[in-house]
């Protein structure tokens, strides 16, 4: 289906679904070779940055970020998600920018590795059943499979552990990969140890090295296959022995997916 009438059809299911109230008719349009989204009259985009596997063993990707822009400049994503006041707001937005970074995704001439992207907290405590269906069939249309698609769910979310844990299975069920993200603290066993993670982010604050070691044993001892802490180098994060690096050192979130895909050499 070509861009212009996938966005189309996105839009009017997203007015379809959740109402003019919620959703604009033309939130998703292209801006020159970019798929661009309003919200409250702010322009929303998709910024990549690679998370570099550092052993032939692992899989790379890219992380989408979101950018938000206004009259006064750029915002950032916590004051973007402020606006949203109702459960059905939250759940919208968070969905409008993950179908945003899709979309960028798949633009790109050269496409590979995972799509990692983020699950706002506050959509894991709307959302009371079928977590993931809405955005896999979101993801089908534009012919990504789930199972490209890692999502990532930070370590405080929302919600009690039923709720959390119904989400995770559920996403689990539709194919999604899971990071758990800016990590702090030894993940629960009793609780991640009955759906390890594919991939830990550690705190890029995290700078206490017995700290840094007590969470990577936890995150062995849970089966986790990789583990990345945000913000390190290529070096240092040999040395602290990870499976990936994501960092501004390396590659600063850009409009282009940068560094190694499965079309380009693997990195270093």
């Amino acid at each position: 289906m070509p861009i212009h009438e996938l966005l189309d059809y996105f839009n009017r299911e997203q007015v379809r679904q959740y109402g003019e109230r919620v959703a604009l008719r033309d939130a998703l349009s292209m801006e020159g070779d970019r798929v661009v989204a309003d919200y409250a009259g702010l322009k929303l985009g998709t910024l990549f940055q690679p998370m570099v596997a550092l052993t032939s063993e692992q899989q790379g990707g890219h992380e989408a970020l979101l950018s938000v822009t206004g009259r006064v400049g750029r915002l950032t994503p916590s004051s973007l998600f402020m606006l949203a006041s109702s459960a059905e707001d939250i759940i919208y937005l968070d969905r409008l920018c993950r179908t945003l970074h899709a979309l960028n995704f798949l633009l790109q001439p050269s496409v590979g590795g995972l799509l990692s992207l983020n699950v706002h907290p506050r959509h894991l405590a709307s959302v009371r059943r079928e977590h993931g269906l809405a955005f896999e069939r979101i993801l089908r249309e534009c012919g990504l499979e789930p199972s490209r698609v890692m999502l990532e769910i930070q370590q405080g979310s929302r919600g009690g552990g039923e709720d959390l844990a119904r989400a995770l299975d559920s996403y689990r069920d539709y194919g999604y990969r899971i990071a758990l993200d800016r990590v702090t603290a030894s993940p629960a066993a009793d609780f991640w140890g009955a759906r390890p993670p594919d991939l830990i982010k550690l705190h890029p604050d995290l700078n206490d090295g017995a700290a840094r070691r007590r969470i990577q044993d936890g995150v062995a001892a849970l089966g986790v296959p990789a583990t990345l802490q945000l913000g390190l180098t290529v070096d240092q994060a040999r040395d602290g022995g990870f499976s990936h690096v994501q960092s501004r050192a390396l590659f600063a979130p850009g409009a282009q997916l940068a560094g190694p895909t499965w079309r380009r050499a693997r990195f270093p």
